[in-house]
């Protein structure tokens, strides 16, 4: 053949020669290893014997490692592998290594050094050696890209298997030509109940899947000229011969030349079945929606607006459908109250619009009461609301009336005190109410249970007659039934029921049930019983009251009845008067008083204590207290008429309202009327521009002739003063008498300048002392008593009643203090003089609590010896901002104020602590030493006053002897014998009594031999003169042989010159205290004292 001139390298090919002559043309190793790692393979050689592996540079790529480089170490070929895969490759090796030969090429992965994986195949051949050494060669390719490919159609069918296989719908794989099933998954099985062994390689034909062929043939025609699914409506038939509507969706596919439709069914029965339950359910809403009597209504969720409503809706809300749908209920105001809308919707939302109760409005304006029931549902993609309201007005209605009728029954029971019972006669049980319970002595509360029980409180015989009745009533087959009987209560006492009750008989003449009520009778028996013995009592009070009591016929004004005491007014028996009137007797002395009653009668509809003037039948007038009630007896009204005969009454009447006015024993205006007639003529005296004086007098130790001479003498020298008082007074002027021994003259219409006035009302005063201090006898005794007066100007010193009064008081307290027997005019330092003297009072209420008392004490001496054997306690105040204060000033104002008691208390407790640490330091001799101590008469009188003492020495631990109470004659006239009585009572202690004073005053010598006193104190007026005023001398001696006759102690006080305690002790006095030894001292200085002394 001519060489062709086209330069292009041939293609490929193989020559027609023997097998044998194209391996010979291998022999050529270069060209062959260059084809190899052309076409990207290795070639290897294994010496098997040595383990030594030669392999190309194209083998040494395929391990990824750089073919033109040498290997730099040794590399252990297994541990290239993955570990997971070793296990398989050794065991091959294994294999290859015991001569065996290996049918398939080895295939697994590599680890390259950058880390990657690749899949390598390993061919080769075992051989021997001349000298019958083993060895391996083989090639070696890279077969990664077919691994993976491989790898994904594996993974791809796996995944067409799983959903073929696990696919929720029914599929089946079908030759296309003859309609043999080649696969069908685990549903399809179920749903046409073939399994999988029976059904594959038999066509759908054969199987009768098909109900309708048509739809089949429809399939065929479609299938292969449609690159998408064919879908379409199918009727398929089950092993059981059930029909599955559903939606057929064919696809045709061909597969390694083979024709196949791939059919998946959607089952679409339950769906089809609910639809046309769906439809025949919509049908029936719709029937029920329209005829339901509720009102129905269908809303959006999310708007609130009407999307339907029922006929029943445009009833009750007067709303058409028209009218209401696209508005909302609030639009359509059916609220009462708003805020129901969003309960309703928050009930709604979570499932529990069920019952909720509202009430309506309707177009008209009616309220309706209504039940809303309700929930949420999806229509066409919108959540809406449906809502139910049952209108509940007449039940409500009903259901109100039923409970008034209960609540009517209830408080009807109640207001009875009833108490109901029901007996279920063939069980024995019996229901009773809380009441019932209650008042057959149980438990308040509704009783359950056996009979018997019910009636365990009642008496034994109360239980026989409860019995015998009841047998009576079932032999007698009477319904009604009405018992009373009694209840055992737990105090003891027993109350009284009455039971009324109705018996049911059955069909057979059984009795049945016994229903019934039972109420507390005891306060009505109680009642009746009262009744019975009232009416008694008033019997007996109507015929012995010493009233005059009538009972007359309202109508005819007859009497009915009348009792004694209307005799003894009136004069008239009982016989006399009955069936006879009031005006036909003429009792009544004056016709327009009966004529005013009866006018009171009918306008008022009773008389209470009208005055009028009866008379008796002699002619005799009375006033009587006349009272009318209007009573009813037997059907017939009447009137009760009671008459008291009131004349002496009266006439008492009106003298109390006299000696309100007046005072008691002289009969001269009190304070009160005094109060009145100084009004007057303060006004009068104003108007007339006059002037007036009160006089305020008050007797001087009036006191003293009340104690000494008794109260009727006293009485008698107060009607005197009053005598005498109105007799030296002119008419107009007044006298009165405030109390006691105190008497005011109210001096009016004087006329002249206010120096004129002064005089002549300091004339008239004077008269007045001169005439009240004449002497007095009576009942034997000689009495002088002298006033002191003090006056007061009207109006120059006040425009008041009251400040008038008061500053004529100041006067006749300074008239008092200087001196008594005199007249002082009211001047405005007297009313300084009375606030000081308050103020004063009001600092001594807190000097006591603030410390500002206290106690000195003044040497009481025996001239034989010079020795201190006694001490008196005397009282100092220090005031914080004036100084010391004269007790001359403020003992008097803490006995007016009786703060006496307090501080006179506090006086002794001071003095028995101290005299107690002085015994305590062996300053004084117990047995020879005495503490005096001054006592008030307020002081005294105190009904505890010895328990004090008492008490002041057990605290100071004092020996009781070595007290001595100083007493003046102030609280021996007071009252003598509880004097003496309290007096003994100490004296049974060991205290011993000093009387103070002694001879200054005339009471003392009256009492003196019944007081169980111990010494007699000499007053210091008598021992200041007695050496140049022979009669205090001798006023000292007399007193000196008194003492030595009665055997009573003597010491003298206020002794401040040696001449007077040598006078003393001529007359055989040594006791004394004084300035001539010491005047009164500090606690502590008198302490000083003593120590000085004992040294």
């Amino acid at each position: 053949m001519a060489r062709s001139t086209d330069q292009t390298p041939p293609l490929p090919h193989i020559p027609a020669m023997d097998p044998a002559e194209f391996e010979q043309t291998w022999q050529d190793a270069p060209r062959l290893l260059a084809a190899l790692n052309g076409a990207h393979l290795g070639t290897w050689y294994w010496d098997i014997r040595s383990g030594q592996v030669n392999w190309s540079r194209g083998a040494q790529a395929l391990f990824g490692l750089d073919p033109n480089r040498p290997v730099t170490r040794e590399l252990h070929y297994i541990e290239l592998i993955p570990e997971e895969e070793r296990a398989e490759v050794l065991a091959k090796f294994d294999a290859i290594l015991k001569g065996e030969q290996i049918g398939n090429a080895l295939r697994h992965r590599i680890r390259w050094p950058d880390g990657s994986l690749h899949w390598l195949e390993i061919t080769g051949s075992l051989q021997r050696e001349a000298d019958g050494r083993p060895r391996m060669f083989g090639v070696i390719r890279d077969i990664s890209a077919q691994q993976e490919r491989a790898e994904a159609l594996r993974a791809s069918e796996e995944r067409f298997a799983s959903l073929f296989r696990l696919s929720p719908d029914i599929m089946m794989l079908v030759r296309y030509d003859n309609s043999e099933i080649l696969e069908a998954n685990q549903h399809f099985t179920q749903a046409f109940g073939w399994p999988a062994a029976e059904i594959l390689g038999r066509s759908t034909l054969d199987l009768d899947l098909w109900v309708h062929a048509e739809q089949r043939d429809h399939l065929r025609q479609q299938a292969p000229l449609s690159r998408e699914p064919v879908i379409q409506e199918a009727q398929l038939r089950t092993r059981g011969g059930d029909i599955l509507d559903g939606v057929l969706s064919s696809q045709y596919i061909e597969l390694k030349g083979e024709r196949l439709v791939l059919c998946t069914f959607l089952d679409t029965s339950e769906r089809k079945r609910a639809e046309n339950a769906l439809r025949a359910s919509e049908e029936k809403f719709a029937k029920a929606f329209m005829h339901t009597p509720d009102a129905v209504a269908i809303t959006d969720r999310a708007t609130g607006r009407f999307i339907e409503v029922n006929p029943s809706f445009e009833q009750q809300f007067g709303w058409s459908s028209a009218e209401a749908v696209g508005r909302t209920s609030l639009e359509l105001g059916i609220w009462v109250d708003p805020s129901n809308r969003q309960r309703m919707l928050d009930a709604a939302q979570i499932g529990r619009l069920n019952n909720l109760e509202v009430r309506l409005l309707s177009r008209n304006g009616s309220v309706t009461s209504n039940l809303l029931f309700g929930g949420e549902i999806e229509l066409n993609g919108t959540t809406c609301l449906v809502l139910t309201v049952r209108n509940i007005t007449e039940q409500r209605a009903q259901e109100q009336a039923l409970n008034e009728s209960k609540q009517r029954l209830r408080l009807a029971l109640e207001s009875a005190d009833l108490g109901t019972w029901d007996w279920h006669i063939p069980s024995s049980r019996l229901i009773a109410s809380a009441r019932a319970s209650q008042l057959q002595g149980l438990e308040a509360a509704t009783f359950e249970g056996a009979f018997l029980d019910f009636f365990c409180k009642v008496p034994m015989e109360d239980r026989h007659s409860l019995r015998q009745s009841y047998q009576s009533l079932v032999a007698e087959r009477r319904s009604h039934y009405q018992i009373t009987y009694r209840v055992q209560l737990e105090n003891g006492g027993l109350r009284f029921l009455e039971s009324t009750a109705k018996l049911q008989f059955d069909d057979t003449g059984q009795p049945q049930r016994m229903v019934g009520t039972l109420v507390d009778i005891s306060e009505r028996l109680l009642r009746e019983q009262r009744l019975q013995a009232s009416e008694e009592k008033f019997a007996k009070a109507f015929h012995s009251s010493p009233d005059a009591i009538t009972i007359t016929e309202r109508d005819t004004a007859r009497y009915i009845e009348v009792n004694q005491g209307f005799s003894r007014l009136t004069g008239y028996a009982p016989d006399e008067v009955i069936g006879r009137t009031a005006f036909e007797l003429n009792i009544w002395a004056f016709p327009e008083e009966r004529a005013q009653m009866v006018e009171k009668l009918t306008h008022n509809g009773q008389v209470l204590h009208m005055e009028m003037h009866g008379q008796h039948r002699n002619g005799e007038v009375r006033l009587v207290d006349v009272s009318v009630q209007p009573i009813e007896l037997n059907g017939v009204p009447c009137l009760l008429l009671t008459a008291r005969d009131i004349s002496e009454l009266k006439q008492a009447q009106a003298q109390v309202q006299h000696l309100a006015y007046h005072d008691a024993l002289t009969n001269l205006p009190n304070r009160a009327l005094l109060m009145d007639r100084l009004t007057q003529q303060i006004a009068l005296l104003k108007r007339h521009d006059l002037r007036g004086a009160l006089l305020f007098l008050d007797l001087d130790h009036f006191k003293h002739i009340n104690d000494s001479l008794g109260h009727p003498v006293g009485d008698s020298v107060l009607r005197l003063v009053t005598a005498r008082l109105e007799a030296s007074v002119r008419l107009e002027d007044t006298v009165a008498r405030l109390g006691g021994d105190e008497f005011v003259v109210l001096l009016s219409g004087l006329e002249g300048k206010r120096s004129e006035v002064t005089r002549h009302v300091r004339q008239v005063a004077d008269k007045l002392r001169q005439l009240l201090a004449e002497p007095m006898l009576l009942d034997g005794h000689r009495l002088q008593v002298t006033p002191s007066i003090g006056v007061a100007l009207i109006p120059d010193h006040g425009n008041t009643p009251a400040d008038l009064l008061k500053r004529a008081d100041i006067a006749l307290y300074r008239a008092k203090d200087s001196g008594r027997n005199a007249i002082q005019l009211f001047r405005t330092t007297m009313q300084d003089a009375a606030s000081a003297r308050l103020r004063l009072e009001n600092d001594l209420r807190l000097a006591l609590a603030r410390g500002e008392f206290e106690l000195h004490f003044q040497p009481q001496v025996d001239a034989c010896d010079g020795k201190v054997v006694g001490a008196e306690a005397l009282l100092r105040w220090q005031h914080p901002q004036l100084g010391p204060q004269s007790p001359a000033q403020f003992i008097q104002v803490l006995e007016e104020s009786g703060l006496i008691v307090e501080v006179g208390g506090w006086v002794l407790a001071e003095a028995c602590h101290f005299c107690s640490r002085l015994m305590a330091d062996g300053l004084v001799d117990g047995e020879r030493f005495s503490l005096c101590v001054n006592i008030s008469p307020r002081q005294f009188r105190q009904h505890d006053f010895v328990d004090r003492v008492a008490s002041s020495l057990r605290n100071s631990q004092l020996p009781n002897a070595m007290l001595k109470l100083e007493i003046t004659e102030g609280i021996v006239i007071q009252n003598i014998d509880d004097t003496v009585g309290k007096m003994l009572r100490l004296k049974k202690h060991g205290v011993s009594f000093a009387m103070d004073d002694f001879g200054t005053g005339y009471s003392s010598l009256t009492y003196l031999k019944r007081l169980p006193v111990d010494m007699l104190k000499i007053d210091q007026s008598f021992v200041r003169d007695a050496t140049h005023d022979p009669n205090d001398a001798e006023i000292i001696r007399a007193i000196v042989a008194m003492a030595r006759s009665l055997g009573l102690a003597l010491i003298a006080e206020g002794v401040e010159q040696q001449d007077q305690l040598d006078f003393l002790q001529a007359q055989g006095c040594h006791l004394y205290q004084g300035y001539l030894f010491s005047k009164p001292l500090p606690l502590e200085a008198f302490r000083e004292l003593l120590e000085r002394q004992r040294a």
